[in-house]
């Protein structure tokens, strides 16, 4: 993620001493976050200009952090914001809510971050003294306007615990190399331990369908896919994944006590519903038919799984998303993001004309050279490409190589979800709905589905 590691500088130390010790960014001592079972101390105590801390409604600080499960990792995010700062920083710590001067878990001190410690104990090695993790040198990130965001990962307490209290500071600062001019905020955030996986009811599976075009067939590596069925959450039970939800640059493949397993692996869930599961196919699978199966309560003595469900894995499955629930394929202009449809059908968007360039978003088209697994986040700077032969008919007709410009992973997404950007091309008829259809081999996407073309 490309604001993974973000954090930045600036410590508190001690009055007296000369203002150029201020330039110090290598992460504050420990105990500035603002906690009371600390003292209530944070980084205004010398970064003055506007203290107290929270002083400019401007900015603003906060934690994101779900509901816990005992010894699982999670990701826990930190956004810090001030129109006028250039540089930033934060430091997090961990407390039991029935008791804050104890810790709860470990942080884990990432590329970019380090673990310091209460109680004088060494760094890293907290022992049962409070740890707070914080910024380095390295991840200062000086120049950088509007806010910083900071992604972490954390482990809960092995055992039961109660509710977990997250106390933070951030400095939004200046750049100008001393304690002068600086913002600092503060903040908390209390979250619950997670209740145990005690789902009920027996998981059914009564269907499987690509995820883009809906048809009972078309799947193949990496391919999103829709799991239709009963019993997979308890009545009126809905979630969508968040940013909490990917720990390590991945999508989970568990969640609210839900997993599904294709040809025996476990699949990244981006929804999840009473009576759907939307799932990516695995990246190491054999063609062919294969076994999917719903799991509820996965690793407990209450497992429920359900019945096998046999789909055809083929080399490819190429297959258009639409703007739901018109006919219309999924198209934006790139340049702006505005749709490209027609605003009959889809509200806000702009037909495109001959010569213009839009993007297209599809799944199915197989694997990426390079090749990324299922799960992963296609990196914002990568293009990976289509590995094998992909044909785009636009009109009926064969576009030339020079007018599809790019096929391949969208950068910043899930690896399932690809993009095709052309230029709509000079056989195009302006004023009507013009077919487009991709090919790889025999495999062909659904029929049907249609670019809007303006005059």
């Amino acid at each position: 993620m490309s604001n993974r590691f973000q954090r930045a500088l600036f410590v508190c130390s001690l009055a007296s001493l000369p203002a150029v010790i201020y330039g110090f960014s290598n992460g504050p001592v420990p105990g500035r976050t603002g906690a009371a079972a600390d003292g209530g101390l944070d980084c205004a105590a010398c970064h003055r200009t506007f203290a107290p801390a929270n002083s400019d409604p401007r900015g603003s600080l906060r934690i994101e952090a779900g509901p816990y499960t005992p010894g699982v990792v999670q990701t826990i995010r930190v956004l810090l914001s001030h129109p006028e700062a250039q540089r930033w920083g934060f430091q997090i710590t961990a407390r039991l809510a029935s008791d804050e001067s104890k810790p709860a878990g470990k942080f884990t001190p990432l590329d970019g971050f380090r673990v310091v410690c209460g109680g004088g104990a060494p760094e890293g090695n907290c022992g049962a003294n409070p740890e707070f993790l914080d910024h380095t040198r390295a991840t200062t990130f000086p120049g950088q306007s509007g806010g910083a965001v900071w992604t972490l990962e954390w482990t809960p307490p092995a055992t039961a615990s109660g509710g977990v209290v997250f106390f933070a500071a951030g400095n939004a600062a200046n750049n100008n190399g001393n304690n002068q001019g600086d913002h600092i905020y503060t903040t908390s955030t209390r979250i619950a331990e997670r209740a145990p996986c005690n789902l009920t009811t027996l998981p059914a599976i009564t269907a499987v369908r690509n995820g883009a075009s809906f048809r009972d067939t078309g799947f193949a590596l990496n391919t999103m896919a829709s799991l239709g069925g009963t019993g997979f959450q308890e009545a009126g039970a809905t979630r969508g994944v968040s940013a909490l939800d990917i720990v390590g640059g991945r999508f989970p493949v568990e969640m609210n006590c839900a997993a599904v397993e294709i040809d025996g692996k476990r699949a990244p869930i981006t929804y999840l519903d009473a009576n759907q599961i939307n799932v990516q196919i695995p990246t190491t699978l054999s063609l062919g038919d294969i076994a999917v199966r719903v799991i509820l309560n996965p690793g407990t003595a209450n497992e429920k799984r359900s019945r096998d469900f046999s789909i055809k894995l083929e080399p490819a499955a190429p297959a258009l998303f639409r703007f739901l629930p018109a006919s219309a394929i999924a198209a934006i202009f790139p340049a702006n993001g505005t749709p490209a449809a027609d605003p009959a059908q889809v509200p806000g968007s702009v037909k495109p004309k001959i010569g213009d360039v839009i993007t297209l978003f599809a799944t199915g088209l197989g694997v990426s050279e390079p090749v990324y697994q299922a799960a992963e986040i296609t990196p914002l700077t990568a293009t990976p490409r289509v590995r094998d032969q992909l044909t785009v008919e636009f009109n009926g007709v064969a576009m030339s190589a020079g007018d599809v410009l790019y096929a391949g992973l969208t950068p910043g997404s899930i690896t399932g979800l690809w993009q095709i950007n052309l230029r709509v091309p000079a056989n195009a008829t302006p004023g009507q709905n013009n077919p487009v259809v991709l090919r790889m081999g025999s495999l062909a996407s659904q029929p049907g589905v249609t670019v809007a073309v303006g005059p």
